[in-house]
């Protein structure tokens, strides 16, 4: 019997590594949620539209904060606002609670075709795990594998000159 299961794992371990490879081709990775207009019954390649990953509140004036965290957009300029509705979290082992709001922040994207924009919240314990520090990250990474790092707009004329 022993044997018997054995050979089960040996048959598996082997098969593992296929598995891990096909779950993490681009190909199988589920699309988001399309976000342009006209959406036929075969949504557009991922090649000609560019990929919205985060925690997003808004995309050019439309709630989106019900449809997920993963959008594909037609590619250029996108106003685009973070879900700021208030935090309330407990940690699993009952020491830290915390609650508020997130501060409005709003990108203004020109996005590219077959890109993806990462737009990331960590939260980081500070000295004795007295404060909370949020850590926030957007990023760009475009088709060749280029990564740059975005930053949130300073005005609201960045939203006009998105526009035009």
């Amino acid at each position: 019997m022993i044997h018997h299961v054995w050979s089960r794992i040996a048959l598996a371990v082997p098969l593992a590594p296929a598995l891990l490879a096909l779950a993490c081709h681009a190909g199988v990775a589920p699309r988001g949620v399309p976000l342009y207009s006209n959406v036929s019954a075969t949504p557009l390649p991922r090649t000609a539209v560019a990929q919205l990953m985060g925690p997003i509140g808004k995309v050019d004036g439309r709630d989106v904060m019900e449809q997920g965290g993963t959008f594909e957009l037609l590619p250029g300029c996108h106003v685009v606002e973070l879900d700021h509705r208030p935090l309330n979290s407990d940690n699993p082992n009952g020491h830290v609670r915390l609650s508020g709001q997130f501060p409005l922040t709003t990108y203004a994207i020109r996005m590219k075709a077959g890109a993806s924009y990462i737009i990331r919240r960590n939260l980081v314990s500070g000295g004795m795990g007295m404060m909370i520090r949020i850590q926030q990250s957007a990023q760009e990474e475009d088709a060749g594998g280029k990564v740059t790092e975005l930053n949130p707009m300073k005005s609201v004329d960045e939203i006009h000159e998105c526009n035009n």
